[in-house]
């Protein structure tokens, strides 16, 4: 079928209508397996990341809530990204309803749109077995096939980011300004998803356009400035409505110290992610977790922590990026090529390379690019399938991802299945390498050399998938893959979080469980006030909203570091009869003694008012002090 499917290489808007019909069936079973990986078990996830959907629920009964993206309907705060995903998910719920299935359908349709979506790109410019090995890599990426069921804005972003780049690739071809427009447009929107992080294609797409030397500078500076002006009215226009909105008519931005969504933006989204020394993430990790130091360098996506998540062929898809950048120079793939592989490189360096505020989720940036690397690699060969560069290139890229994934498989506990799968990679892989990098004196030996290969490396990310998407997962930190034997690896930290161990970074993570008679009791408060309770974390708040159906404050944001409220407003509320309970956690005091605004805000609540303690929850009722 393979040999069938690279014997023809239509080009041209009129692609779809003349694929053929193995084409055609490589890319349905493609995109089959896509969608059943993303929807399979799919309410296992239950609510996911509480924290983004108490705020879709928060949009199903306030439309300021809904605009501003806020955490719950009594608009205190916000969360701490741009709304567009929160949107989207919020049409969804008024389609299939409040549930985990209706929070959840968009992701995993996006995740499915993006899979067709670089088939295209691709076979647009490059034969139907590179398109068909791109779509195969993006789907079977286990970060991919996890965030593909979860709702953080990850999935908007990667789609938006790769549309952005075909439109870019359009401009180029068709030498019209429209598509640098588009381009720009699209990303802007992927500001509206996840702010600065939708820019890491920026130097792919500027090299692709400068390399291709068919206008001279000054058109290139002009497509470029058009791309750059439509980004900056999409993404600027947001940013102007949220920030000229006086502050008592939206909610506080959360993440920012200053209420202001351009200081989120440079600031906790922006140079602080990439500079962090310590934050959310690392505050929350112990100290027998969390190492002696910094884990950055070439080497860190290969480490317990992040390996499961998409490192399985990093070797493989920086040398077919090498590759398919210099031997497809003169094709029609040209653009695409040096764009996958500055794509690749940039995202590579400034995963290794960035503080230590970094979730290993962030690793979906790296998705696209390798499969774009890897399947433009295979189009490099074909094209000269008797060079020894070539193979050899090929052969060392498979061996090394052989060598690398056969580590990573016999890096997890012996209980763990995926365990006993760690040897077959390695002979399968070395097999297919050492027969790809010896020009075959068969044709059927070629065709082997390939089957060895990709089902050698094509074995750790989908029995990886499998064991994603055979459990549940909730939380703001989710992962994918089984338990490694590394006493401090993240996977084993959050084994511990989820038997609350130790319990306050577990409510930090995952959000404190309301004790049933406190739901009943919180869920028939007093209809006027505003918010049913306070407390914090978020993930707790949002935990207590999604329970009793009534909004709830989470004091101090996401990270419970944000000055909202200041103890004076908080007294304020109390006062009017806003805010009808505090529940309180005593054993979050080791955060929230670091976090000035909550912690005055929870002493002035336990010096003033009487408690009551119930199945592990402190809850204060709140009224006006004598």
């Amino acid at each position: 079928m393979l040999s069938s499917i690279v014997s023809t290489t239509p080009t041209g808007s009129r692609l779809a209508s003349r694929l053929r019909p193995p084409e055609v069936a490589a890319l349905v079973g493609v995109l089959s397996l896509s969608a059943g990986l993303n929807f399979w078990n799919l309410s296992a996830n239950g609510w996911a990341n509480a924290f983004y959907t108490a705020a879709v629920q928060s949009g199903l009964h306030s439309g300021e809530a809904f605009l501003f993206g806020s955490s719950d309907w009594g608009n205190a705060i916000s969360v701490d990204k741009p709304p567009l995903s929160l949107w989207l998910m919020g049409i969804s719920v008024r389609i299939f309803g409040f549930n985990s299935w209706g929070i959840l359908i968009p992701q995993a349709l996006l995740g499915v749109a993006t899979t067709a979506l670089l088939y295209f790109v691709v076979r647009r410019r490059a034969s139907a077995a590179a398109a068909v090995t791109t779509a195969l890599a993006f789907a079977t990426t286990p970060i991919v096939v996890l965030l593909s069921r979860y709702n953080n804005p990850d999935p908007l972003l990667i789609f938006l980011m790769v549309l952005g780049l075909a439109a870019t690739l359009r401009g180029i071809e068709s030498r019209r300004v429209r598509w640098f427009l588009a381009a720009g447009a699209v990303l802007g929107l992927g500001f509206l998803a996840k702010q600065f992080q939708v820019l890491l294609i920026a130097p792919a797409l500027a090299g692709a356009v400068l390399s291709t030397g068919r206008w001279g500078w000054r058109k290139s500076l002009l497509n470029g400035g058009a791309a750059i002006l439509s980004f900056a009215v999409v993404a600027g226009s947001w940013l102007a409505f949220v920030d000229l909105t006086p502050a008592t008519s939206r909610p506080y931005v959360g993440g920012s110290t200053a209420n202001s969504l351009t200081e989120l933006t440079v600031g906790y989204n922006g140079i602080n992610r990439i500079t962090a020394a310590d934050g959310y993430v690392t505050s929350l990790i112990p100290q027998e977790f969390g190492g002696t130091g910094s884990d950055a360098g070439l080497l860190r996506l290969f480490n317990a922590n992040y390996n499961q998540e998409a490192s399985w062929i990093l070797f493989l898809g920086l040398a077919c990026g090498a590759m398919s950048a210099w031997c497809l120079r003169r094709t029609r793939a040209k653009a695409i090529a040096i764009a996958s592989a500055l794509w690749l490189v940039t995202a590579y360096v400034l995963l290794s390379f960035m503080g230590l505020d970094i979730h290993t989720y962030y690793t979906v940036s790296l998705a696209p690019p390798l499969a774009l690397t890897v399947g433009l690699g295979l189009e490099a060969l074909s094209l000269a399938p008797r060079s020894a560069r070539r193979r050899a290139t090929m052969a060392l890229g498979i061996g090394v991802s052989a060598l690398a994934s056969w580590l990573t498989l016999g890096s997890l506990v012996p209980s763990e299945p995926m365990h006993g799968l760690a040897v077959t990679t390695l002979v399968l892989g070395l097999g297919g390498a050492v027969l790809t990098a010896i020009p075959p004196p068969l044709p059927w030996i070629n065709r082997a050399a390939a089957c060895a290969a990709v089902i050698g490396l094509s074995i750790g990310p989908v029995a990886t998938d499998f064991a994603t998407v055979s459990r549940g997962q909730t939380g703001s930190s989710p992962a994918s893959g089984s338990l490694t034997a590394s006493p401090s690896s993240m996977s084993r930290f959050l084994a511990s979080l989820r038997n609350s161990d130790p319990k306050w970074a577990s409510e930090l993570a995952l959000g404190a469980s309301p004790p049933a008679p406190l739901v009943e009791r919180l869920a028939d408060s007093n209809s006027s006030c505003r918010w049913a309770g306070a407390t914090f974390p978020a993930q707790t708040a949002a935990n207590w909203q999604l329970a009793i159906d009534r909004p709830v404050m989470p004091l101090g944001g996401f990270s419970a570091i944000d000055p909202s409220p200041t103890l004076d407003q908080f007294k304020k509320l109390a006062g009017e009869g806003s805010v009808c309970y505090l529940i309180d956690y005593p054993e979050m005091d080791p955060i929230t003694s670091n976090q000035p605004a909550i912690s005055e805000i929870i002493a002035w609540v336990r010096n003033t008012f009487s408690a009551y303690t119930v199945e592990g929850a402190t809850v204060y009722r709140l009224r006006a002090a004598q």
